[in-house]
């Protein structure tokens, strides 16, 4: 055979191999991909107006809890997502979120508001629930506040925030004495406890506002809407 054909039949080789190549990995990518969406299952979300709390897609999805014929109430008891009050009446959290006592959480499901009475209603695989934070006077626009406590890695379970309706003059310290978690000392200057853990000679509580730390005379600071105050426990 003529070596010029003998390298044509070997690129055609090659060209071959190449393809079936391709194929084959276009194929396991797609295969990959449709697996991971049939295994998303119901999803959550947890509003406060325009925002979103859950940014992690491992956050959002129920498909570990799922099972065909699952209630709503099931599952949300079941994955540990939301607490309900005794008579399971109201939501009176949602993961680590919390509402102050002027404001309720709506749930709602495939488009529809879920009341009381809804709570044996089935659950879809591909559902949609979204927990809304809303003010009992229906205030709009919806105007809030965040408290995080925060127990580092010395209090690793103390973790939950607060979401509270703003109100004018607020100041950092007003905001720390309506939260029951928290205690301040008695002159009201810094935090004495959280959770009624208080933390060692080596360990102090620290506040940060918006993610900056504040100073000794941040407790007087007057609040604006949207604002996130944390505590959190760190070492000295």
């Amino acid at each position: 055979m003529p070596i010029r054909y003998l390298w044509k039949l070997m690129l055609g080789l090659v060209i071959v191999f190449i393809i079936g190549g391709c194929s084959t990995n276009t194929n396991g990518n797609s295969n990959a991909n449709n697996s991971a969406a049939e295994s998303e299952g119901p999803i959550i979300s947890i509003r406060v107006g325009d925002n979103e709390l859950l940014t992690k897609p491992s956050e959002r999805s129920l498909s570990g809890s799922y099972r065909n014929g699952i209630t709503i109430m099931e599952l949300l008891k079941g994955s540990n997502i939301a607490t309900f009050a005794e008579d399971n009446s109201s939501i009176l959290s949602v993961k680590n979120f919390s509402l102050g006592p002027e404001m309720i959480w709506e749930l709602e499901m495939d488009g529809g508001i879920i009341g009381n009475a809804d709570w044996n209603n089935i659950v879809g695989y591909d559902s949609q629930l979204i927990f809304h934070a809303k003010s009992k006077d229906h205030q709009e626009p919806l105007q809030t506040l965040m408290l995080t406590l925060n127990g580092g890695s010395v209090e690793v379970d103390l973790h939950h925030s607060y979401i509270m309706l703003f109100k004018e003059d607020l100041t950092v310290r007003d905001l720390l004495k309506s939260c029951r978690m928290v205690q301040l000392t008695d002159d009201s200057r810094m935090v004495l406890s959280v959770n009624d853990y208080t933390p060692l000679s080596n360990e102090v509580w620290k506040l940060k506002l918006n993610g900056k730390q504040l100073l000794d005379n941040g407790m007087d600071m007057k609040l604006m809407p949207h604002d996130e105050l944390e505590i959190l426990l760190t070492l000295r």
